[in-house]
């Protein structure tokens, strides 16, 4: 049997005497895109702090490329919803690219080779001169995702990427996810709130329950590798999986009240 290039089991959590987590577990192969959701306050974030090694789990595993989890992987690279935090302004678009490459001991000359390389890959070729406070939301958002990129992930970790941008932007951000994906053969494991967003982008859907969460189920999504953001949700297949998604949200917050 082929070890999963991300292996969650028995994960379980608490800050005092509140548990968030309770024996959480779900696994990933090579360029699998996997979607989380559930419930307001159902633990997503501090699941994604575990995975991400930023955070120790009071029980259960973490492993990635079959090795545990224990601080933050050369291997992953993690994307925050707030982009505007996460960039520095003093710096130009490279230099914030570069600036985690740097920590690693990486010279100059190839720290803006990647930098440049990344650029490309999210379609700001040109903008690595630029400040970040000279770039839109959703551009900002694009070289939070090339810094990921530069660092050369196995697994890209983002939590709400697209939550901070316009409807359009949301759209041209997933589809430009997707295409990494499927150019690159990266995982993903991305935490969103919105239902559709979950169905379209992922594999496999990860629904929570609430606190102290578990994980509800795993929805397979067959919507095929080739997916458009009017045709693919007009499909009676797609209203079918975001409405089982949604019900089984639905009745974990109703569990909950």
């Amino acid at each position: 049997m082929t070890t999963p290039l991300l292996d969650v089991s028995g994960l379980n959590k608490s800050y005092g005497s509140k548990q968030v987590l309770a024996d959480v577990g779900f696994s990933a192969g090579t360029g699998d895109f996997l979607t989380v959701v559930g419930p307001s306050g159902a633990g997503k974030t501090t699941l994604l702090r575990c995975v991400s090694g930023l955070l120790t789990p009071d029980r259960g595993t973490v492993e990635l490329s079959g090795s545990p989890v224990t601080g933050p992987p050369e291997d992953l690279a993690l994307v925050f919803q707030d982009y505007s935090r996460s960039l520095l302004p003093w710096l130009t678009v490279r230099g914030n690219i570069g600036l985690p490459l740097r920590s690693k001991g990486i010279r100059a000359a190839e720290r803006r080779r990647r930098a440049d390389e990344a650029l490309a890959s999210v379609g700001l070729a040109d903008a690595g001169p630029l400040y970040p406070w000279q770039l839109s939301g959703g551009m900002q958002q694009r070289v939070a995702i090339a810094r990921a990129l530069a660092f050369s992930p196995r697994i890209l970790v983002m939590d709400e990427p697209f939550a901070s941008v316009d409807a359009q932007t949301r759209a041209e951000l997933e589809d430009l996810v997707l295409g990494l994906r499927d150019r690159l053969d990266i995982t993903f494991l991305l935490v969103t709130h919105d239902i559709d967003e979950a169905v379209y982008l992922a594999d496999r859907v990860v629904v929570l329950s609430g606190a102290p969460t578990t994980v509800t189920a795993v929805v397979p999504v067959d919507l095929g590798r080739d997916r458009d953001q009017v045709e693919t949700k007009e499909t009676a297949k797609f209203v079918e999986l975001r409405s089982q998604v949604y019900r089984l949200i639905r009745s974990e917050q109703g569990a909950a009240a």
